[in-house]
């Protein structure tokens, strides 16, 4: 999930949000892009996220996008980043490291965006830039995955004896002689009174 204002009128689902995609004006400009990536597409906070948001910890809350934010901004960004999307990501970065337990708890409260009031048409512009880089240059890397020992929330265990005895030759040609198979079926549908 990625977004395009600092925090969408979503509550908890926006901060999560925000925090997979913040990044910063003292990171990197060099990055690789599977570290990169990898570094914005980290979910690992996330059910600690959640539960501090459900158990109204608002500080917890708030620390977990700071740290989120440092390290994102450790590992920086490709050099192919354009100057807008750059900026973009330096102001979501400067949001994420500035929100307050205070902002978490209006925006989940009132389910809206305390900063959307206070940013210009162009910075805006360079959140959406930003986050049209970051959608584009992640769409074919892989999302980061679990260890053998994690689970991912909520998941169950997937059966590991999936059967092999599936016929995998499947008839691939239609029949010559289809229409003529097909004449011969009924032209008229019984109904049930005959």
């Amino acid at each position: 999930m990625r977004i395009t204002r600092p925090l969408a009128a979503l509550g908890s689902a926006a901060l999560l949000s925000l925090a997979l995609t913040a990044c910063g004006g003292d990171a990197p400009a060099d990055a690789s892009v599977k570290d990169y990536c990898a570094a914005v597409q980290d979910t690992s906070f996330s059910e600690d996220l959640f539960k501090a948001i459900e158990d109204k910890d608002y500080d917890k809350a708030a620390d977990l996008l700071h740290q989120s934010a440092e390290d994102i901004e450790e590992v920086g960004t490709p050099e192919d980043i354009p100057d807008d999307a750059r900026k973009g990501y330096e102001l979501q970065l400067e949001i994420q490291k500035d929100i307050s337990a205070d902002d978490i708890e209006k925006a989940e409260k009132e389910e809206s965006d305390p900063f959307e009031d206070d940013l210009s048409k162009d910075e805006k512009d360079q959140i959406e830039a930003y986050s049209k880089y970051q959608s584009e240059k992640c769409s074919d890397e892989p999302a980061p995955t679990l260890s053998p020992d994690d689970t991912a929330p909520g998941s169950t265990d997937v059966p590991t004896d999936v059967p092999t005895d599936v016929p995998t030759d499947f008839p691939t040609e239609v029949p010559s002689d289809l229409e003529s198979l097909l004449s011969d079926l009924p032209t008229e549908v019984p109904s049930e009174s005959q």
